[in-house]
């Protein structure tokens, strides 16, 4: 039986309502010499695995890994790029009615996301989310990113719920699903809410339309 729906956050409840993403603007800009999968994870194991104090030492970092130079145009630049991004944080439209539907159904819901201390800023400040949120657990906090199993098992053991008792819901195979079903957890790849409200169905869970 279900108890436990765990979902990732960007692209699945939130997202950034701007035409650009900043791995990609910092592609065209600095050409570094990375793919764009590789410099993703780059971003991440920079920026969202410590819990910053000062938002420029961070991108610092970033700017040092990423062997771009670290002069305070090109920090300032890319955190200009992610704070403009960030305030345009919005929820998609199912995002609460699904969360407060499951709620009354009586499932826990947890939350696990890459995400830096500054995301969430922006996160807590633009949506009433994490009030919906039984269970979050981001990668600033435990030090590591997705796909690391050890993020899946910890928040299972913060919710005490056994793996086949809770669903991960991602956008990304490779982060997302791979390594909850690795660990035996249920997975639903997010497409759109049309298509979640149908593989929902495949256990027991009978949302309404929105």
């Amino acid at each position: 039986m279900i108890k436990l729906v765990v979902f990732d956050l960007w692209q699945t409840l939130a997202y950034r309502e701007v035409s650009y993403r900043i791995t990609s603007e910092i592609l065209k800009k600095f050409h570094p010499h990375l793919s764009k999968k590789r410099l993703v994870k780059v971003f991440e194991e920079s920026v969202q695995t410590k819990k910053w104090k000062s938002e420029y030492k961070a991108f610092e970092k970033l700017c040092k890994d990423l062997e771009i130079g670290t002069s305070k145009e090109t920090v300032r630049l890319l955190m200009s790029l992610r704070d403009y991004a960030n305030s345009k944080t919005k929820l998609y439209p199912h995002t609460l009615p699904m969360l407060k539907q499951l709620k009354k159904k009586g499932y826990k819901i947890g939350l696990l996301s890459n995400s830096s201390v500054f995301d969430v800023k922006y996160l807590k400040k633009a949506t009433p989310l994490l009030k919906f949120i039984d269970y979050p657990l981001f990668s600033f906090k435990t030090g590591k990113i997705k796909p690391d199993l050890g993020l899946f098992r910890r928040l299972l053991g913060i919710a005490r719920c056994k793996p086949e008792e809770a669903i991960m819901i991602g956008d990304k195979r490779t982060d997302d699903i791979l390594p909850a079903k690795k660990i035996g957890m249920n997975v639903i790849h997010f497409k759109n809410y049309k298509k979640l409200r149908k593989d929902f169905l495949r256990y027991g869970i009978k949302l309404n339309a929105i």
